[in-house]
């Protein structure tokens, strides 16, 4: 009796609940202040996506490089200062993410004298290609 009546409560939950999953509405899922988004390109070739993380400490950079794709990162403790080809510096607090386009060269490095910066970094990149190739730009201003 216990089964059927499990049963009969599954079968009219999952029934009410079919127009709304239908929409879409039952499982969204609340987005915060700091969203960013990217629309992958309709015809773009396969794509594979990278999550990971990354400790930078004082005095570390990134590195000058680009991505056959897109990086979306968030910063989860620290301050960054982001280097982008062709775009002002920009710091980066915890809690902010950033967006590095496509192929753009870019470098980052926590701001000098601060503590170290805990990065999510989630790369969507054309499929198999490398994460990240070496570029020789130099975007970090020579003694600063």
């Amino acid at each position: 009796m216990k089964a059927i009546l499990a049963a009969s409560v599954a079968v009219i939950a999952i029934a009410a609940a079919g127009p709304a999953l239908a929409q879409g509405s039952a499982l969204a899922v609340a987005q915060g202040a700091n969203t960013k988004t990217y629309d992958i390109p309709h015809g773009s070739k396969d794509q594979t996506v990278i999550i990971t993380t990354r400790t930078l400490k004082d005095g570390q950079t990134a590195t000058p490089h680009i991505h056959h794709g897109v990086e979306m990162s968030e910063v989860l403790s620290g301050d960054m200062e982001i280097y982008i080809k062709g775009q002002p510096m920009k710091v980066v607090h915890a809690g902010e993410s950033f967006i590095i386009p496509r192929e753009v060269p870019h470098d980052g490095r926590p701001v000098p004298g601060s503590k170290p910066v805990d990065l999510a970094v989630t790369l969507v990149i054309d499929k198999g290609s490398v994460p990240r190739t070496p570029v020789k730009d130099v975007l970090i201003p020579p003694g600063k």
